[in-house]
């Protein structure tokens, strides 16, 4: 192809050329193939100054760690720049075309992109623009890119420059408008080059062709990129099924990112590995939506939008599915762009729980922690799957971050269902036109799959990392990925060594249809555990990728009758959203148990969970989202406590001076210091108060005995021969073990004090 000459290659591409808001056919402008490029004048060239920046950093510094403010990546430059009063045109006799070239060279700029106050293009004319080594092409573009309000805008292009390159008929030139009238000076990478830490989000996001996201490679393909205010900063976005399921490309996102009519859709923007990280590609654009439905203020928080032309096959989208139900699924899963980054993916394995944005209520769900990545500036408006793969919220915002383990809060689909009458403010009517009163939908795929029998296993359900029953009822979410309807298919499923049972299901499953199904119940055994799985498709059929068949599940169990039992109680302050703890058994680092954040109450209130454990170590974390704890010296905010206790008796944990981001601390189940290993103990000894404070006396039982009170380590303290002792008042705050023994020299028992 560079051997063609420019008139040839111009007149084909320009008779075999069709294009729609901005979407991309890899062509080239016809300067690329000209052995003497664009002009060498300078007269096509301006230069714009580089902004004053020094405001945005501080400003930046504020808004980023905020996800209901969309990240910003640029600044607005208003600039005047038309067909009319600069570029050069250059006409050709030979071939009747004439082209005109603009350069506009942005000083240090890391991207470009440009808002059209007036953009009309006729038939016959091709617009081209790139950057300085052609890396970075958009076009052609042409009349079918034109909008009723002629506005348009393109998306960022790499680089400190950026060239527009217009071809048309000579006698048609006329008839063409273009006008520039915003240049965003791009100051923050949403192309970040590869570095030892590749992305410009958190180093705790997951690229999402990592494994966590195997099962996720269809609807990723819903999940999209805006630029949004006057297209100077990033939000995410999904398109999104209707009941009609004809490919209309409604698009969802949050109220707040502020969408526009001429704002930019950047499609499968990802890694295509997981490690290492690369840059992906931004070239598959549509440019212009209009709004359908929005809802803001102290509602959901949504707004609906048609794209101004449907994504082509070649962009290889996906229209996700979704659930109006209002129950929690067992987990979430969320999709999304941080800080403008590529696609990464994030996983909660718990149930969101019903709340408002930082408030109780029932307008959004509340994902208290993510095990598997987070969300940042940028995030906001991406979708919240559930373990069926459909959408059940879009992001509003929360504190997660990268380092904590607080709460994000997604605007419920069902909420936005239909609860508010008007149709402008609801999804029902547009999502469901024909008012089927259909509740869950499953994904749209436009292309075939790559297989014509493909049955997926997505996710084993109803099996927590620590179980505390007899029993145990697996579910299994199966879906049909390939082109050719499935009619039935076996379970084959085995508990640890046990006889693998073999269960067919008689179920119909369309094309990306998904569904739930039920095991029978087993017994595990106490201690660890496996699960194991396969499901397969009845012969004569052949599966095509046994890849996705199998899955298994470890697991711990405490299946005694009467298990071990220790209770958590929590006393918030008046931010219980910033307090969050969890479990885990040390030995393995397994996470046993986690909270929810806690409601805003004035006052605080007081929270107790009673949890079945078994004889180990553990150690309790207990978060505070805004690193200042739970307790104020000032009195502003209130004061809170948290207390384990076994059996309601020991003490295992305290913490009543919790000024930090963490609080930390272990205990074993039986309790032994290292200075014990098998103790007598008797349940009906008392000793108080406990918690104590330090140079108070501390009362054991009602007769004398000998006290010895020890380190966690092991040290001793303090001995006396008596029912009381005094804690020492140098002594530092923290937990230690009183030793007490009879006047016959046996061991009676070994407590927990906490000292104060």
């Amino acid at each position: 192809m560079r051997n063609l000459s420019l008139i040839s290659l111009s007149l084909v591409l320009f008779f075999c050329f069709k294009a729609e808001a901005q979407i991309q056919n890899s062509e080239f402008p016809p300067s690329f193939y000209s052995q003497k490029k664009v002009i060498s004048s300078q007269n096509f060239r301006v230069n714009v100054a580089k902004p004053n920046l020094s405001s945005f950093a501080a400003q930046d510094i504020i808004e980023d760690p905020i996800k209901n403010i969309p990240w910003r990546f640029g600044a607005l430059v208003p600039v005047d720049y038309s067909i009319q009063n600069s570029g050069v045109w250059t006409d050709d006799d030979n071939t009747g075309l004439s082209t005109w070239n603009l350069k506009i060279v942005a000083k240090e700029a890391l991207s470009i992109n440009l808002n059209f106050n007036d953009f009309s293009l006729i038939p016959t004319s091709k617009l081209f623009i790139y950057n300085a080594d052609y890396s970075d092409v958009l076009g052609a573009l042409s009349s079918i890119n034109n909008k009723e309000d002629r506005k348009f805008s393109i998306r960022p292009i790499k680089g400190s420059s950026i060239s527009l390159e217009l071809i048309v008929p000579t006698q048609e030139k006329n008839q063409i408008a273009l006008s520039i009238n915003e240049l965003i000076y791009g100051y923050r990478d949403i192309h970040p080059k590869i570095r030892t830490i590749f992305q410009s989000s958190g180093n705790c996001n997951v690229n999402v062709n990592c494994s966590e996201g195997d099962n996720w490679q269809d609807i990723k393909r819903s999940v999209v990129m805006i630029t949004t205010s006057f297209n100077t900063r990033i939000c995410t976005g999904a398109l999104i099924n209707n009941a009609l399921q004809d490919s209309t490309p409604f698009f969802l996102t949050a109220a707040h990112c502020s969408v526009r009519n001429n704002s930019i859709f950047i499609f499968g923007y990802e890694s295509p590995n997981c490690s290492p990280n690369t840059d992906g590609i931004t070239t598959n654009s549509i440019s212009g939506s209009s709004r359908r439905a929005i809802a803001t203020g102290n509602s959901s928080d949504f707004e609906l939008r048609v794209l101004s032309t449907t994504p082509p096959l070649s962009y290889n989208v996906f229209y996700a599915g979704w659930s109006n139900v209002n129950i929690p699924s067992t987990g979430s899963t969320g999709i999304h762009h941080p800080r403008g980054d590529v696609m990464k993916i994030s996983v909660d394995t718990d149930a969101p729980t019903n709340s408002s944005y930082y408030a109780p209520g029932t307008t959004h769900w509340q994902v208290s922690n993510w095990e598997v990545g987070t969300t940042e500036g940028g995030s906001s408006g991406s979708p919240l799957f559930d373990q069926n793969q459909r959408i059940t919220g879009q992001l509003e915002g929360g504190d997660a971050a990268c380092g904590n383990r607080a709460q994000d809060y997604f605007g419920k689909f069902s909420y936005s269902w239909n609860t508010n009458p008007d149709t402008a403010r609801q999804l029902k009517h547009w999502l469901d036109p024909n008012n089927t009163g259909i509740t869950v939908i499953d994904g749209l795929d436009p292309n075939p799959a790559v297989n014509n029998i493909d049955l997926a296993l997505l996710k084993i359900d109803g099996i927590d990392d620590f179980i505390c029953a007899t029993s145990i009822q697996p579910s299994l979410i199966i879906r049909n990925i390939g082109n050719n309807p499935i009619d039935s298919f076996y379970v084959d499923y085995q508990l640890n060594s046990g006889t693998v049972q073999s269960i067919l299901y008689t179920i119909s499953l369309n094309r990306q249809q998904v569904t739930t199904i039920l095991l029978p119940s087993l017994t595990p055994m106490n201690g660890a555990n496996t699960f194991n799985v396969t499901v397969r498709v009845p012969s004569p059929l052949v599966d095509q990728n046994l890849t996705n068949n199998l899955d298994s599940n470890s697991f711990i169990a405490n299946s005694n009758i009467n298990p071990t039992e220790i209770v958590v109680t929590v006393k918030t302050d008046n931010y219980g959203s910033e307090t969050s703890w969890d479990l885990l058994e040390i030995n393995s680092n397994s996470l046993l148990y986690s909270s929810d954040a806690y409601p805003n109450v004035n006052g605080g209130l007081t929270y107790r969970d009673t949890l079945c454990i078994y004889n180990d170590c553990f150690r309790f974390n207990l978060y505070d989202s805004r690193s200042d704890g739970f307790n104020d010296l000032s009195g502003n905010f209130g004061n809170g406590y948290a207390l384990i206790t076994l059996l309601g008796t020991d003490t295992l944990f305290f913490e009543n001076t919790f000024f930090s981001a963490l609080s930390t601390d272990t205990f074993c189940i039986p309790i032994t210091t290292s200075q014990e290993t098998s103790i007598t103990q008797t349940d009906d000894l008392s000793i108080y108060p406990n918690p104590i404070l330090k140079g108070n006396i501390l009362t054991v039982g009602d007769t004398s005995m000998q006290l010895k009170l020890y380190s966690k380590e092991g040290k001793l303290i303090i001995e006396e021969n008596t029912q009381y002792l005094t804690i020492p008042s140098q002594l530092s705050s923290g937990v230690y073990f009183l030793e007490v023994i009879n006047q016959n020299n046996q061991r009676v028992n070994i407590k927990k004090v906490l000292v104060q």
